[in-house]
């Protein structure tokens, strides 16, 4: 075998091969394959020999007469003799492992070893350098740095981006992506309308003003949060004002709170100078995990487990690493040691759950329409506000937990940063929380800002630059456009760390407003859209669908924070829940924004849930998007879906007795934020006249349950039916639920 492989290499110009990048097409096939027995975990490592380290890789001095890789010289190195050796007792992987490499990745190290085996220290790990802005061919194309960095990659691959998508298109766009709500027909027809050179840029701004853009991206946070409102397990019991730091989020966001404040208020806020109460509540972040208050609960089990939960969301949501795999090992592939793990552990270890008590006046008033009646039910109950604390007597010491276990304690370790980032420089002798959150948003932190622009680029494209936004380690995938992810990672800080100030330079780029129709040599070469030569098309979250829903009904309920609230619910879904209450929020309260539904882990509400809302048990760095037959049954059958089809069917029967296509385009329009096509308005008013027909045979009864309250006078019960029947099927076309 080695012999055929060496024809191979003697019968072809290694410069005539197309060049190996080890950090996009080695390093993942060492890790998948070989890190476990030559990798960082010094508890399954093998031998001395390391494939995680570049001076182990060349080091002669292994224990083999060879290096492990020999550069240029294939045939002179270990790794490669042993890869494709056909004596079983030295091949590896060994055959009993069940892991082998196929050819292609076997022809991958060959040519990284031929091409002198560049081995660079992980990017993710390594400070972003300012990239130089490339020049393209089609310089009319670009708006700004962000697409010459695209056009530069679409370019090398002869790819021609998107044209710019209509302008009914944008409005929608914009509006979905920023507030989370779809725009009236009168928006669609102001922005149509406007001819003047800046008023896409004029738009962009009336919506990041708008306070609904703070709903629509406080809730991209608290999914890394993992809010909801109960303590989950087995008994789930309630957490009624944890709706106050989801309002603090909201707030924050809208206030465009720099991120590195946001950051450190969430994990540190008590330990500020004099810290205001929106600050203690804004610590109310790791109060957020699970916790278990059944009788007979073990305390301190429970303890450590959320504070190994703290350690494992601080690493997904601020490094983007998946730490928590460090908890019972070393980890197998990322170079954060056993010990790290409980050097992380010890900023959390002394970390107490602690109420502040919410101050009467505007803090409680402002999400209240009769304020004077709110505060004095707040004086009157004095509301506790989720919060923590440091410990400060009976201080725990730090322990590792020997694989896992808080029973066995180890080694004692202080608190302390990962060795592969940059140095910790606490204040005191000893470091804390607060040290922590300014070594997470220091600038020389080189994952941070990375992460967090990969969070809002993926928000607005439907994938991030890096895909697996939960894991920048050795295992993750590397980002599609490298230099576009360092320029937006040194542009946030330069913006002082302004979450405005970044989307807004994403969305008004020329990449942000392309198309997103899947262009026929697309499909074939770039169906995943990585290149971004389009705009991505991706079906709308949970809430953005129910909030639509009741927008086009002219129900939605347009209140900003405040408790959260049950809308109607099948008692078959908390059957055999040990909590079977849902009483339905009375009035108008039912029909708030998905943002606001109750969250109770165990028996969540059955239609997110169907739209994948996440579990939150622990930090959702990506939202699945499913499709299945379950989710139109939802559309057709749920509640909410009936009575919002019920109101808009009723709103488009006080249009009179108007020509069918009249109330049917205007239907469209306010379903779908544009004009509908000939074809697509024949088929409307075939369905409708198809409807209309059969309506006519059923009874005043029927037909007045299908309507509901109220009934529009001078319209016949049929056709008043027929609307609503109209109105019913465009909440079920795909379109309606979802963002192109």
């Amino acid at each position: 075998m080695v012999g055929m492989w060496m024809l191979a290499i003697a019968s072809s110009a290694v410069a005539a091969e197309p060049a190996v990048d080890f950090r996009r097409d080695v390093r993942p096939i060492l890790a998948q394959l070989c890190f476990t027995c030559h990798g960082p975990d010094e508890g399954t490592r093998e031998t001395e020999l390391r494939l995680d380290l570049a001076q182990s890789v060349f080091d002669e001095s292994t224990g083999s007469e060879l290096p492990a890789v020999s550069p240029g010289h294939p045939e002179r190195s270990e790794l490669w003799l042993r890869l494709t050796s056909e004596d079983e007792s030295l091949r590896m992987p060994p055959p009993e492992s069940g892991r082998s490499l196929s050819d292609e990745q076997l022809d991958q190290i060959r040519r990284w070893i031929e091409q002198g085996a560049d081995y660079p220290s992980h990017w993710a790990f390594e400070r972003p350098q300012p990239p130089v802005i490339p020049v393209v061919r089609r310089g009319d194309w670009p708006r700004g740095a962000i697409d010459h960095f695209v056009l530069a990659n679409l370019e090398r691959r002869d790819v021609e981006p998107s044209p710019e998508a209509d302008r009914e298109t944008l409005i929608r766009r914009l509006s979905l992506d920023l507030l989370g709500l779809p725009p009236t027909p009168d928006e669609v027809d102001r922005f149509v309308a406007d001819d003047s050179p800046l008023a896409y840029e004029n738009l962009v701004d009336r919506l990041f003003a708008s306070p609904h853009f703070g709903e629509r991206w406080g809730k991209h946070w608290l999914d890394l949060a993992r809010y909801a409102d109960s303590n989950g397990y087995l008994g789930d019991s309630l957490r009624p004002n944890a709706y106050l730091y989801r309002d603090w989020v909201l707030e924050a966001i809208n206030a465009d709170l720099p991120f590195d404040r946001f950051t450190i208020e969430q994990l540190a806020g008590d330990l500020l100078d004099r810290p205001t109460f929106d600050q203690r509540l804004a610590t109310g972040f790791h109060r957020n995990a699970m916790k278990n208050t059944e009788a007979g609960a073990d305390r301190e089990e429970d303890r450590v487990n959320r504070t190994v939960n703290y350690v494992s969301t601080t690493g997904a949501v601020w490094l983007g690493l998946t730490v928590g795999c460090a908890e019972c090992h070393t980890h197998k592939y990322d170079p954060i040691s056993h010990h790290e793990f409980y050097r992380l552990y010890a900023f959390f270890n002394n970390t107490e759950e602690q109420d502040v008590t919410v101050p009467a006046g505007p803090a409680v008033a402002a999400n209240d329409a009769d304020p004077s009646e709110e505060v004095a039910k707040a004086e009157a109950a004095k509301i506790k506000a989720p919060a923590m604390t440091e410990g400060k007597k009976d201080r725990r010491t730090t322990f590792v937990h020997v694989r896992g276990s808080f029973r066995d304690p180890g080694d004692e370790v202080e608190a302390g940063t990962p060795s592969v980032l940059h140095p910790l420089r606490p204040r005191r002798e000893s470091a804390d929380r607060l040290d922590l959150a300014h070594w997470l948003v220091d600038p020389d932190n080189p994952l941070t800002h990375r992460v967090t622009v990969n969070h809002l680029w993926k928000h607005l494209f439907g994938h991030g630059l890096v895909p697996t936004a939960d894991n920048f380690g050795i295992t993750g995938e590397p980002p599609s456009h490298p230099e576009l992810l360092d320029y937006l990672a040194l542009e946030l800080v330069r913006s002082g760390w302004s979450r405005k100030a970044l989307l807004r330079q994403i969305v008004t780029s020329a990449t942000y407003r392309q198309s997103s129709n899947l262009r026929s040599e697309l499909r074939q070469r770039d169906p995943l859209n990585r290149w971004l030569a389009r705009q991505s098309r991706y079906r709308l979250e949970a809430e953005v669908i129910r909030d639509s829903a009741l927008a086009v009904g002219d129900l939605l309920n347009i209140r900003i924070g405040g408790p959260s609230i049950r809308p109607p619910l099948d008692p078959r879904v908390t059957q055999y829940s040990r909590n079977k209450d849902w009483p339905v929020s009375p009035g108008v309260e039912k029909y708030r924004r998905g943002l606001y539904v109750l969250f109770r882990r165990n028996t969540p509400y059955s239609m997110l849930v169907t739209f994948d809302a996440p579990d939150t048990s622990v930090a959702c760095t990506q939202r699945e998007r499913t499709h299945s037959p379950l989710q139109a049954l939802v559309l057709l059958n749920d509640p909410v879906f009936h009575e919002c089809a019920q109101h808009w069917g009723r709103g488009l029967a006080r249009m009179g007795d108007c020509e069918p296509r009249v109330w049917i385009t205007a239907a469209f329009r306010t379903g779908l934020a544009r004009h509908p096509t000939k074809e697509e308005l024949d088929r409307l008013v075939a369905f409708y006249q198809e409807q209309r027909t059969t309506l006519d045979g059923f009874s005043a009864a029927d037909l007045q349950t299908l309507i509901g309250e109220p009934v529009a006078e001078g319209l016949e019960l049929a056709e008043q039916a027929a609307r609503v029947v109209v109105a019913r099927g465009l909440i079920n076309v795909n379109e309606f639920i979802t963002r192109e």
